[in-house]
């Protein structure tokens, strides 16, 4: 009610048109939800003021303050519909009049009274953002309170179970408590109300026990071990759904003997305060035991290995499945305790020693999971079979992929055994609700990382059922869907983090004020940047890019093969669509987003003064992409030399054109080599080119027939052009040959290797057959042997010389012959 009236008093206040109403409304009495938010302003800056409120009395308050800033945001955000109907009146007339120029006086006084009007219009929305950012700055406070005061509340330290003393005090009250609760139920079944419907809550109690016995240890497993063989048996793709069933059997079935065993104790009729208070709780108990072990079941599976998460073996994964039960169990206990300590037991040392034997189980318990995750990592991440979480789409994962798999569950080890050394320490030395945090934060992480596991599993296996795909189609679906593992992957990370933020100790409304901002989003300048504004903006750029490429498919394999184009000019024209389709893409996605481009002005100067100095060369090689698609020098397929380089255009993008080169090397040119360098296009303006083969004959040929025999040669090759005629020149008289070329014009100049080789292979045979010979250079080497005039040698000198080889008279001029 008192938000109805906040709402219609707001809107009332829009409503006001001019001065008068302004003035009637300041005099008029304060309206009640002008009077609820100015109590709630006042109590919450007393409880900032004094500090002695409680966390829970804080949080109560910054609900209420949430609550207010909701409604005043609606009027904050979106202002009054007169204002903007004055504004638009304004605008009608016109721009005002610059310094030391006059308007009409019709004009003139319309446009005053229009600015008053305009004044009073927004008057609620200012006082509306007021309120909002008293409001805000109220939220922080008490955000602050409630975090220091969890703080000390988490670090609060318990008499120790060291301590002397502190077993003696627990004992006590645990016998009390225990007595008193006993006498309590003996008189539950001493009143008459019992005895006279002893027999029916007797039987109906007993029905009860049974019938949840039956559905957990019975029915259960029957319908279990009955699913688990139909998805051995089953090959197709329809296994995944006996999977489904057998984990829906697992936690449906034990639920309902859950709920039938908790309202065993009230239809017996048991009264006590012990009952009454653990009454709301008990079901919860038994159902945070029942996903403990459905999860067990789930991740490590000892009855069927092929729906197993983890590499293991059958006895390992019972091992798994046993830990997993008994962390369940010892989280239910730890619920237990918490209970009875809200309201129950008085003393802290009862609570301390309660605490040790408890969080001491859940520490051996995450210990020993450590060390059963240590051999997963040993024997590999994931199962080896197909139907394994990780392994949904690719049955061989990346080499990256599985390091990265087992990086995270070695991090997840070390988290465990920190945990477990850690938990111990702390509750002996008293720090229990520190030690209590940081095990039962542990414990349902790992229930929360094993659910988005199991749901990894699922969204995976179901794709793979309603895609109808066989194990032979795995390769084809890993490459045409190489993303929808990660996409899976990140959404169920986002989906996890909030709830485990919460488990480590952040509050809900911690929550939903990072929420809040990002839907709300934060102001920088005159851009408003929020998660709907970026969505919008990758939606509707993302749409508008399949737009451009299904247009650029249509153009390519429709449309222009029709045209009289050459494969340069299509891939010019399907580029620029390209670049255009992509650039309105993104303008529109910044307007269907509401951001505004002047608003981008000063960044887009920042931007072109950086690209001025630091990007010369990218923007040199982008703008030389451009003219490249439009100028068309070069184009797709065309033959040039660059660089040193000569080889095929394969690909013109915007910074490079990439060139493939005769030995099948990928060349990366720039494209401002292409516009400021020489470049030379064998086929610019056609494919025709000409071919020059350099014969050599020996001196004394005859040089009339050696010319028939070339020209013959050149017309009877079917790549070469008959007009202009092929044409034998007699360029000059060599040392050893008389000097011929043949010319002639190619259809194309592809071509030109092959031609030559087969008119160099048919010239050969043709001069061969005709007695003409094609001679090779010859020189004369003389070696001469010129021994120096010395005198006659002596005996000593004798002695001493090494015998040599005497040079006879024909070895001091030796004629060589030399190719």
């Amino acid at each position: 009610m008192r938000r109805v009236l906040l709402v219609l008093s707001l809107f009332f206040c829009v409503g006001l048109t001019d001065v008068s109403h302004a003035q009637d409304s300041t005099t008029a009495e304060p309206s009640e939800s002008t009077q609820q938010f100015e109590s709630v302003v006042t109590r919450a800056q007393e409880a900032v003021g004094s500090g002695a409120a409680s966390a829970e009395a804080l949080t109560r308050l910054r609900t209420e303050l949430d609550d207010l800033r909701s409604q005043v945001s609606v009027i904050s955000e979106s202002g009054s519909v007169e204002a903007r109907t004055i504004e638009a009146q304004i605008e009608a007339l016109g721009p005002p009049p610059l310094e030391g120029e006059t308007e009409p006086e019709a004009i003139a006084s319309r446009r005053k009274a229009l600015a008053e009007n305009l004044a009073v219009a927004n008057q609620p929305v200012r006082e509306a953002r007021e309120r909002l950012n008293q409001i805000e700055l109220l939220i922080r406070e008490l955000d602050g309170l409630i975090r220091q005061k969890d703080t000390t509340r988490l670090i609060e330290r318990f008499p120790s179970i060291l301590w002397p003393g502190t077993l003696t005090v627990a004992s006590k009250e645990l016998k009390t408590l225990g007595s008193e609760a006993m006498g309590e139920v003996q008189r539950s079944f001493d009143t008459n109300d019992y005895r006279e419907n002893q027999i029916a809550r007797t039987i109906l109690a007993l029905g009860l026990v049974l019938f949840s016995l039956l559905t957990i240890f019975v029915v259960r497993p029957v319908l279990i071990r009955f699913f688990d063989r139909r998805f051995e048996e089953t090959q197709t793709s329809g296994r995944y759904l006996w999977a489904l069933l057998s984990n829906l059997a697992n936690i449906l079935v034990p639920a309902v003997g859950a709920v039938a065993l908790g309202v065993t104790v009230p239809a017996l009729g048991i009264q006590s305060r012990l009952t009454d208070f653990l009454g709301q709780y008990v079901v919860w108990m038994l159902l945070l035991i029942i996903s403990a072990n459905w999860l067990g079941h789930t991740v490590f599976s000892p009855d069927a290995p092929n729906r197993r998460l983890v590499n293991l073996d059958d006895q390992e994964a019972m091992v798994g499945l046993r830990i997993c039960q008994m962390l369940g169990i010892v989280e239910a206990v730890e619920i237990l305790v918490e209970v009875l300590a809200l309201g129950l037991i008085q003393n802290a040392a009862t609570i301390s020693v309660l605490a040790v034997p408890i969080l001491s189980a859940a520490a051996f318990l995450l210990w020993s999971l450590a060390g059963l995750l240590h051999r997963v990592v040993r024997k590999g991440t994931v199962a080896d079979s197909d139907s394994a979480a990780l392994d949904s789409l690719d049955p061989a994962p990346a080499h990256g992929q599985k390091e990265s798999n087992r990086s995270l569950i070695k991090a997840l080890v070390f988290l465990l055994r920190a945990v477990a050394l850690i938990t111990v320490p702390l509750v002996l030395a008293g720090f229990v609700p520190m030690a209590r945090h940081i095990s039962d934060a542990t414990a349902m992480s790992l229930g929360l990382l094993g659910f988005a596991l199991f749901l990894y599993s699922l969204i995976m296996g179901s794709f793979r059922t309603f895609s109808r795909l066989k194990r032979r189609d795995q390769a084809e679906m890993a490459t045409t869907l190489p993303l929808l593992p990660i996409v899976v992957s990140s959404l169920l990370f986002l989906c996890t983090v909030p709830m485990l933020a919460i488990f480590w100790g952040a509050r809900t409304a911690d929550v939903a004020e990072v929420w809040r901002l990002l839907t709300v989003g934060v102001q920088i300048g005159d851009v408003q940047i929020s998660l709907g504004v970026v969505v919008s903006l990758m939606l509707v750029f993302f749409l508008g890019t399949v737009a451009t490429r299904w247009m650029q498919h249509g153009l390519r394999e429709t449309v222009l093969p029709r045209t009289r184009l050459d494969a340069g000019a299509r891939n010019a024209l399907v580029t620029g669509v390209g670049y255009v389709g992509l650039s309105l893409s993104a303008l529109i996605a910044i307007a269907a987003a509401g951001l505004s481009l002047s608003s981008l002005a000063v960044v887009a100067g920042a931007l072109s003064l950086g690209i001025g100095f630091g990007m010369q060369t990218i923007v040199s090689n982008f703008v030389s992409g451009i003219i490249l698609l439009v100028e068309r020098p070069i184009a797709e397929g065309d033959w040039i030399e660059v660089s040193g380089h000569a080889g095929i255009v394969k690909k013109i993008a915007v910074r490079s054109t990439q060139i493939s080169t005769f030995d099948k090397h990928d060349v990366i040119v720039p494209n401002q080599d292409l516009i400021g360098g020489t470049v030379k296009n064998m086929t610019l303006s056609s494919r025709m080119g000409r071919l020059i083969v350099p014969i050599g004959i020996a001196y004394g040929s005859d040089i009339e027939q050696a010319r028939e025999i070339l020209e013959k040669a050149a017309k009877d090759d079917n790549t070469v052009l008959g007009h202009p005629p092929p044409a034998v020149l007699f360029r000059g008289l060599g040392d050893s040959s008389l000097d011929f070329e043949l010319r002639c014009y190619l259809k194309n100049v592809d071509t030109m290797l092959a031609t030559q080789s087969d008119l160099l292979f048919r010239i050969y045979v043709d001069l061969s057959r005709a007695g003409i010979e094609i001679p090779f250079p010859q020189r004369d080497v003389h070696v001469k042997n010129v021994s120096e005039k010395t005198a006659p040698p002596t005996k000593e000198t004798e002695d001493t010389q090494v015998p040599s080889k005497t040079a006879g008279p024909d070895d001091a001029e030796e004629p060589l012959e030399g190719r």
